[in-house]
């Protein structure tokens, strides 16, 4: 251990010298450590060739060499001082490379000082006790210490990035609502959490264990100091229970949920299963898990306005064709009514099924490439006319190809018009190479051309439609879609 300093000495790379100075004049006033900066990984290397450090504090978006290499580069020089990565991007991936690179911990920006002091305290008085270990029992009960240390920390990283992970998994805001509490309950193994968002004065609970009530007010508890500073507080025992106003048995930790400057929810823990008050390590933990669960929540709120404004768009195109040919929303509306019916009988899973939904009504919107004199022409079409009208498919899958969220419902828009022998449009495809859920609209869609009125014909019989979807079965149509199809409320009504 460097002796240039009675607290430490510590190295600060980072290229930004705000948080340099920051970092540099904090540890230094507030800490007592003798501080050192460097302003890129390079410079970081060229100072700890000269000089001994207790604690080395890294950015990782530097030039020259980054954090990631510094480390790297570290591991090659065989330093072995403790360093702690500083990042603006809150990723479980790269804190988990980090680690494999040496890191000692990882900390994402904005950070808080006393974090950082914090921080720095812990890794100088555990090496100064592996240093009164070493000299007082030996190497082997040293080893035994220090694993018991890496094995804590080691199960707190499984467990945040296991966490992480159900976190991302939730696509829908109310699924993480529902599943917020049983979450931090498994994190942080305590008996009693509430995860509530906040409503007119109210902290309306989404989920909770061992915590009874359905909303509490804000004004004159803790709770509302939790608004008013957005920042965790910890409340000790003795202190009033914002729930029923009674002395708390056991410590409570109660973080916001903040999306820009807006406090939105709050989560509160309470009642560690072993009795003990919460470490520094299982507050941050919690905050880190709440920032996750915050992030997620803001993502799918903006999800959902992108998508609902891309509907509409969709919605607009298709409302341009149905001015041209009242049939189209009909026709769209039926299609997707016998397909779900279809896909329901065939007991297609929930994804399958929306899919049906959303890419039953967009079947048609190639149709806006369509020249009128085409789409409406009351007679026969000419084979150049055919090809015209073939290519509908091909166009309203290029509509809807830039928009990444509708890849399946693409596999409707383009494949509707392939049949099972290979004999269809746009791609020839056959059997298996069209997806089971363009299978199935083919069948619905060919169902309702042929039964309903158009310029160039009159509508056929319900009768005359099953015929040639049995006639066809096994040629244009999936024979296993014809027959469960067949068995639908549609396809089994007899009409005279």
């Amino acid at each position: 251990m460097s002796g240039t300093s009675a607290k430490g000495k510590v190295l600060i790379i980072d290229d930004e010298p705000g948080v340099r100075d920051l970092l540099s004049q904090t540890l230094s006033e507030v800490g007592g450590y003798e501080t050192v900066v460097a302003t890129d990984g390079l410079d970081g290397i060229e100072k700890i060739r000269a000089s001994e450090f207790d604690v080395i504090f890294t950015d990782l978006a530097m030039p020259r060499l980054n954090g990631m290499d510094f480390l790297k580069k570290c591991k090659d020089t065989d330093v072995k001082t403790p360093v702690v990565v500083l990042t603006g991007v809150s990723s479980m991936e790269i804190a988990v490379n980090a680690m494999r690179q040496g890191a000692y911990d990882f900390i994402t920006k904005p950070f808080r000082l006393d974090k950082i002091v914090s921080t720095t305290e812990k890794i100088i008085g555990e090496r100064k006790l592996f240093g009164r270990l070493v000299s007082s029992q030996g190497s082997e009960a040293s080893l035994r210490t220090l694993n018991a240390e890496l094995f804590k920390k080691l199960q707190e990283i499984v467990a945040l990035h296991s966490i992480s992970t159900d976190v991302d998994g939730c696509h829908e805001n109310k699924e993480i609502f529902a599943r917020a509490a049983g979450m931090a309950a498994k994190l942080l193994t305590v008996n009693e959490v509430s995860f509530g968002i906040i409503q007119d004065g109210l902290l309306e609970i989404k989920s909770a264990i061992g915590v009874v009530g359905k909303a509490f007010p804000l004004v004159g508890t803790l709770f509302a100091r939790v608004v008013d500073k957005r920042r965790y507080h910890v409340a000790d025992v003795g202190e009033t229970s914002p729930y029923n106003g009674d002395a708390m048995p056991s410590q409570f930790l109660a973080i916001p949920l903040v999306v820009g400057d807006e406090v939105f929810g709050i989560l509160s823990v309470s009642g560690k299963a072993d009795g003990t008050a919460f470490s520094e390590e299982e507050v941050y933990l919690a905050v880190d898990f709440v920032k996750k669960v915050s992030s997620r929540i803001e993502n799918n709120a903006l999800y959902e306005v992108f998508f609902n404004n891309l509907v509409d768009s969709l919605k607009s195109l298709i409302a341009t064709i149905e001015a041209r040919d009242s049939y189209t929303k009909q026709h769209s509306e039926r299609v997707t009514m016998y397909a779900l019916q279809t896909a329901e009988a065939m007991r297609l899973g929930s994804d399958e099924i929306d899919t049906i939904r959303f890419g039953g009504y967009l079947h048609d919107i190639g149709k806006i490439g369509v020249r009128d004199t085409v789409l409406l022409k009351p007679g026969h079409l000419s084979d150049e006319e055919i090809l015209e009208i073939r290519l509908h498919a091909v166009i309203g899958d290029e509509i809807v190809k830039p928009m990444k969220f509708f890849e399946k419902e693409r596999e409707i828009i383009r494949h509707h018009h392939e049949h099972f022998n290979g004999s269809g449009y746009p791609d020839s495809a056959s059997g298996q190479e069209i997806s089971l859920i363009a299978r199935i609209l083919a069948v619905a869609d060919s169902y309702d051309a042929m039964t309903s009125n158009r310029p160039y014909r009159q509508a056929r019989t319900h009768e005359f439609a099953i015929g040639e979807l049995k006639r066809c079965a096994g040629t244009q149509f999936d024979p296993e879609v014809v027959r469960v199809f067949l068995e639908t409320p549609i396809g089994r009504e007899i009409r005279t």
